[in-house]
């Protein structure tokens, strides 16, 4: 009778301790998603890397571990958390994603094509996804899909994607249609986890907080826009900007706005007229950094001047430390422009740091 009792009590006293747990590792969940969303990348990964080392399969710990190393360019550890999300739960649309645009970054194209052609068909609805695959079309001068991702990414938002269909593809307006969705068969396991990592001892192995380094910014691709060979005689071009579609869409415009900040930080704004538009107010701004570099990263402005989106660019970047990537992306949301009639324009806020 007492062995019973005992076990009772044992057995209540493990499930409170466990419940007990699971309270501590899902508020430092919940933590770490309000840091991600205030672009505290390198502390979110830290309460990741504590929610992880408890319980490894926790919700999806893992894949909000992925979204914050390809966020803080640490591509090679994206990838490896990405493909453990998808060993430990199956395969997953977000995590495709996460898997293609950081195979992207580390220029491995078939890899990249096969998830990012994965996550499409999975249903991600990402205008990036569709930006970065019709580069690879082109590349390969499969130039009919590539003007149709472009004109998927179009409709989904990208003022990008819009300007270059319109040039380089004939497309007169944003495409109202359903989205097309070339070569989006079906994906197997086999294809969509394809990695190339022949035993790389660089990768973060879960539980580590990833490195300040730079191993991958030498391997980055360059920005679709900045490759793609169509011909800009193609089709007539005084229309941009025109309201045919019923959405104003901003002229191809890389006028730069320098801003001197102090000695040792200088801004430069600049893509599709972001140059020319007044800044209402900007952030104070201190950085200071070991050496001369520059961190990039790519906004788009709504027609209220406020930034709805910031991203690092490492292919624009010649510095990739954790800690100036979040800084300088938390910073850029912080400016406010002034109204404008477009909806969205989007370019970049280019930190050239001088080291101290």
């Amino acid at each position: 009778m007492n062995r019973i009792f005992l076990l009772v009590i044992m057995f209540f006293t493990l499930n409170s301790y466990a419940q007990v747990l699971d309270e501590e590792i899902g508020f430092r969940l919940v933590k770490a998603e309000y840091l991600l969303s205030t672009e505290r990348f390198e502390d979110a990964i830290k309460e990741l890397n504590e929610v992880i080392k408890q319980n490894p399969n926790f919700k999806n710990a893992m894949l909000l571990r992925a979204e914050t190393k390809y966020k803080l360019a640490a591509y090679k550890g994206a990838k490896q958390d990405a493909l453990e999300h998808i060993n430990n739960n199956g395969v997953t649309g977000k995590a495709c994603a996460i898997l293609g645009k950081s195979e992207y970054a580390l220029a491995s194209e078939e890899a990249a094509l096969n998830n990012l052609t994965a996550a499409i068909s999975l249903g991600e609805k990402d205008a990036k996804l569709y930006e970065m695959r019709a580069e690879i079309y082109a590349d390969r001068n499969q130039k009919l899909s590539a003007c149709e991702d472009y004109e998927a990414a179009a409709k989904l938002g990208s003022t990008t994607a819009a300007i270059f269909a319109r040039k380089n593809c004939g497309m007169k307006e944003v495409p109202q249609k359903e989205i097309p969705s070339p070569n989006t068969t079906h994906i197997d396991d086999n294809d969509t986890v394809e990695n190339n990592t022949n035993g790389d001892s660089t990768q973060v192995q879960p539980g580590e907080v990833i490195s300040d380094g730079t191993q991958e910014s030498d391997q980055v691709q360059n920005n679709p826009t900045d490759t793609l060979t169509f011909d800009s005689t193609m089709v007539d071009n005084s229309g941009l900007g025109s309201e045919d579609s019923g959405e104003l869409i901003p002229q191809e415009d890389n006028t730069v706005n320098d801003i001197f900040i102090d000695e040792e930080l200088t801004l430069e704004i600049f893509g599709q007229g972001l140059g020319k538009r007044r800044i209402m107010q900007r952030p104070s701004i201190l950085i200071l950094a070991e050496k001369d570099g520059i961190v990039t990263v790519e906004i788009c402005v709504n027609n209220e001047g406020r930034i709805d989106y910031a991203e690092f660019v490492a292919s624009k970047s010649t510095i990739t430390q954790n800690s100036l990537v979040s800084l300088a992306i938390r910073k850029a949301k912080e400016f406010w422009f002034e109204e404008s009639e477009y909806p969205k324009q989007c370019g970049y806020i280019k930190y050239k740091i001088k080291g101290s």
